[in-house]
């Protein structure tokens, strides 16, 4: 797991790395690192190298994985709030425990193709923290929690804020 400062830092290098797993409170954060991670990444066009998934199309997610960007040398796959590692209440859905399985197994047999040809996000609320999903994506990614920022880390913020002025 990695802090909000040092995410922030791998991307003002414009480092990127293949799996994301941003979640957390901080949504003002969590969406500029997103859209760094999307500047850095360069031209997205919708459907052939930037994919856009949640809980309507998240059947679609291994799949995805597995086709290639068309003309690029790599593909966007952003998957908000799909609930793919929320902690599960007494009555599980199977359809969402089979596709987390299936997702799960896919990233373990192809780490290596997914470094070459895919930057996945993903974007949640909240995070079971003890699933295998997360401790695949914290082993083969990049895990960041946005907590609530306390007041030194704000006045921090707003000073480089107001030197970049």
């Amino acid at each position: 797991m990695v802090t909000i400062e040092s995410l922030e830092k791998e991307l003002k290098e414009n480092k990127l790395n293949s799996i994301y797993l941003l979640y957390g409170e901080e949504l003002f954060l969590l969406e500029n690192s997103l859209n760094k991670i999307r500047k850095i990444f360069g031209e997205c066009i919708k459907g052939i190298n930037y994919i856009l998934i949640d809980e309507t199309n998240l059947n679609r997610l291994v799949s995805e994985l597995e086709t290639p960007a068309f003309g690029y040398e790599k593909k966007l796959i952003i998957v908000r709030n799909s609930g793919l590692l929320k902690k599960e209440g007494k009555r599980k859905n199977q359809e969402l425990v089979k596709l987390r399985e299936n997702f799960v197994e896919y990233i373990k047999e192809n780490i290596e193709l997914i470094k070459q040809s895919i930057i996945l996000v993903i974007i949640e609320e909240d995070v079971d923290t003890k699933q295998e999903a997360f401790k695949v994506i914290e082993k083969c990614g990049t895990v960041c929690e946005f907590k609530p920022q306390n007041p030194m880390q704000l006045e921090k913020r707003l000073k480089a804020i107001c030197n970049r002025i």
